[in-house]
């Protein structure tokens, strides 16, 4: 088991997370303000089925699953994370809020059940990442608001294996799915490939945070049209300048 800490992120709120030795700020704050404080993930579609069922990919340590059962306490939510320590967090914050409806799967998303190096940052868990080189590329921007040594810092990390599944095989049938949140630094591609086209008629929208946009956006634009959304995509409120990351809202017309 690795060491959690338990910290406030904002005033009558703690959580779990894994997160040491960043020196700059607590991942958790950001993650919290930008899900609870400014709604990123929801301020670009339609209500929810206050009963539904909600996908949150890249639950990381559970936030963006704890906001959904804070105001849709009856929704059904998928957690999937694939990093054992973010993982530990995850659960533990369910416990800590006393929540329940949540399945939690251990795993990344691909298009193909197997296995699949991930990197674990222990500065900011939330980070971690399949794609070890795109996200290295944010170094250099950091670098820019902090210094070197700091940046050295905050992206020191360690290698993991961990499972990955396809996104279908997690679902369960003959369910809408009223919101797949997709937040899986890099993995975007392959997680929608790994939607059976059978599945695609019952997700009723998705908001992703797609990363390196210069060579995935329109690939994941055009995944989403042709199955009938109406997709758009907009720079994160607060997204440091440098970092090449766009939320797309995927809402049926």
């Amino acid at each position: 088991m690795s060491d959690l800490d338990l910290v406030e992120v904002a005033e009558g709120f703690e959580c779990y997370t894994p997160a040491t030795g960043n020196p700059v700020l607590t991942e958790a704050k950001l993650i919290y303000a930008e899900i609870f404080g400014r709604n990123t993930y929801l301020s670009g579609l339609t209500p929810i089925d206050p009963k539904g069922l909600v996908v949150d990919a890249g639950a990381n340590i559970g936030l963006f699953t704890l906001f959904i059962k804070h105001h849709y306490p009856e929704a059904s939510v998928l957690a999937v994370e694939p990093i054992p320590h973010n993982v530990e967090a995850l659960r533990a914050n369910l416990r800590h809020h006393n929540v329940s409806g949540v399945t939690v799967h251990p795993t990344g998303l691909s298009d193909a059940p197997g296995t699949t190096e991930f990197y674990f940052f222990p500065s900011m868990p939330g980070n971690s990442t399949a794609h070890l080189a795109e996200k290295l590329k944010d170094k250099q921007t950091v670098a820019k608001y902090a210094n070197p040594a700091i940046a050295e810092q905050l992206y020191r990390n360690e290698a993991v294996q961990v499972p990955t599944t396809p996104l279908s095989d997690l679902l369960p049938p003959n369910v809408e799915i009223d919101l797949i949140k997709m937040d899986i630094e890099g993995s975007e591609e392959a997680a929608l490939r790994g939607i059976a086209e059978e599945d695609w008629p019952r997700i009723k929208q998705l908001a992703i945070e797609v990363h390196e946009t210069r060579s995935t956006l329109d690939s994941v634009l055009e995944t989403l049209t042709t199955r009938g959304f109406k997709a758009r995509a907009q720079t994160p409120e607060e997204a440091p300048k440098g970092i090449d990351n766009r939320i797309v809202y995927a809402t049926r017309p």
